[in-house]
């Protein structure tokens, strides 16, 4: 399992590690210079200092003013010679093998394969020069560097024990956002407060927040779906048992025909309700969403007229296409075409004999169009803002149905953007449904 506090203590660690080396060489390169600068001071100090006698003794001015004489043969790190034209008269390391100078002021001698930094100073005929090698310079800078680097080394474990504690602590306030999660159910789907949590745990805490209540919609709404569903099947099922038993009874053919038209009119009725029940839980909104293509709307309700005709025909219903143009839609193919499937069905239902029924395709401005309009009984203007819910059926049919058509219809609508409304019919008799679907700017 991946950790976050492990992920974030690798990532911190490093970058602590690697912002102190860096403070330390800023302040190693920083310092250099002035390291520089104050050896170069004592060596000028050293060579002011220095007096030689007429004897040819050296001796060394203190602050005190009295005067100290440097044995010839002690040696030092800081290298002391006193020349006289090409001769040396006094030098602290008589082993050195650093040539006369040959000018005042600083120079880098190399001599015998090392580096010198000297500085001389002209008093009469006579040179004084302090020199000082190269690599002793580098071997106190480098004695800095380790003073420098290892606090940052040996604090190391310490802010690595700070960081892993510290992170735990960060990190409670997801592990009290898990723990009343875990206490969540299908029956509890209360949002978690967001008062006391820290502004950047806020964003996925709303985010849950808003996952929990579309879940108890959608929990909500499956729970009302299956008491709908169970109650409506209930009583064709219950019709079939009784139709059965009574067709075991029966006396003769004739009521044997009967019941038996009576249990088929029952079982497409039944099996009609089972595929609306099964259309209608596969556009729930959990659910995932159809392919989009570009559907040609007037090629798709001539498909479905022509599918329609012969039932249409057997129910003496005029059904009829009104198209003048090719229209196009971004959408579902497969879900238009049940929605105008269940449109269609339900004017032939409802329309009653000798009525007529169109299907109306055309482009209103920015707007595709798609209407089905009828001119039977229609349904009261009390009852269109109900017609909408799932079973519901208007007093005013006498009909059966389901009830489910234009639930359907209103969901495949919202999956495409589209609105849809009812209306009168041609000259206010009957009913129209009426489709918008917003075009895309480039069939606009």
């Amino acid at each position: 399992m991946t950790s976050l506090r492990r992920r974030l203590l690798l990532w911190l660690l490093p970058a602590t590690f690697l912002a102190g080396v860096l403070a330390s060489a800023g302040t190693y390169w920083g310092s250099l210079d002035e390291l520089n600068d104050l050896l170069n001071d004592q060596m000028r100090v050293i060579a002011r200092q220095a007096q030689v006698d007429d004897d040819g003794k050296l001796s060394l001015a203190g602050r005190d003013g009295k005067k100290h004489v440097s044995k010839g043969d002690e040696a030092d790190r800081v290298l002391l010679q006193v020349w006289r034209g090409q001769a040396i008269q006094f030098t602290t390391d008589p082993a050195s093998p650093l040539p006369a100078p040959l000018h005042p002021g600083f120079a880098d001698i190399i001599a015998d394969g090392q580096t010198w930094h000297t500085f001389v100073s002209q008093s009469g005929d006579t040179l004084i020069r302090v020199a000082q090698a190269r690599q002793a310079r580098w071997e106190a800078l480098a004695a800095i560097a380790v003073h420098l680097f290892w606090p940052v080394l040996s604090l190391l474990p310490l802010l690595a024990l700070f960081l892993w504690f510290g992170i735990g602590y960060g990190l409670r306030p997801l592990r009290q956002i898990a723990s009343g999660l875990a206490r969540r159910n299908a029956s509890n789907m209360e949002r978690i407060d967001t008062a006391a949590l820290p502004g950047e745990v806020k964003p996925l805490v709303e985010a849950l927040n808003d996952l929990l209540l579309r879940l108890d919609r959608s929990f909500t709404m499956q729970k009302h779906f299956i008491a709908d569903a169970a109650h409506e099947l209930r009583t064709p099922i219950m019709g079939l048992s009784i139709q059965a038993q009574l067709l075991l009874r029966a006396s003769s053919a004739a009521e044997r025909e009967s019941i038996q038209t009576q249990i088929q009119t029952g079982t497409t009725r039944l099996a009609h309700l089972a595929e609306q029940l099964l259309t209608l839980a596969r556009l729930a909104p959990e659910t995932e969403g159809a392919s989009v293509s570009i559907v040609d709307l007037s090629a798709l309700a001539r498909s479905v007229v022509t599918d329609r005709a012969r039932i249409a025909e057997a129910n003496q219903i005029d059904l009829g296409l009104v198209s003048t143009e090719t229209v196009t839609v971004e959408g579902s193919g497969d879900n238009l075409r049940i929605l105008l499937n269940n449109l269609v069905d339900n004017a032939i239902r409802y329309a009653g004999p000798r009525a007529s029924v169109d299907v109306v395709v055309r482009r209103n401005g920015e707007t595709a169009v798609l209407e089905v309009s009828d001119n039977g009984p229609g349904i009261p203007e009390a009852d269109r803002s109900r017609v909408w819910e799932r079973f519901y059926r208007s007093s005013a049919h006498t009909a059966s149905g389901s009830g489910l058509g234009l639930s359907i219809v209103k969901r495949i609508a919202e999956q495409h953007r589209a609105t849809v409304s009812l209306d009168a019919g041609p000259d206010s008799k009957g009913l129209t449904v009426r489709l918008c679907f917003y075009l895309p700017p480039s069939q606009q």
